[in-house]
C-alpha cells in the first residue's frame, strides 16, 4: 500500500503581507514567476462553510 502525505507549505495569503515582507528577499526571476501565478493562487484559496466540512468529515467517517 502506497503512503500519501500533505507536505506544509508556508504561503502568504494576504497580499498586503506578500508585498511588505516577502518581496525584499525574492530575487528578480522569483517575483516575475510570483506575478504571472499569482492570479492562479488567488483561484486556490478556498473559505468553505462550516456546513460543507461538516459533511465532508461524515461522509469521511461513514466510510470506515
Amino acid at each position: 500500500m502506497d503512503e500519501t502525505f500533505t507536505t506544509t507549505l508556508n504561503g502568504i495569503a494576504n497580499q498586503a503581507l506578500m508585498d511588505e515582507n516577502g518581496q525584499d528577499n525574492l530575487g528578480a526571476d522569483d517575483l516575475i514567476f510570483y506575478n504571472s501565478i499569482r492570479a492562479d493562487l488567488d483561484l486556490l484559496n478556498k473559505k468553505p462553510k462550516v456546513q460543507t466540512i461538516h459533511q465532508i468529515l461524515d461522509y469521511s467517517k461513514s466510510l470506515r
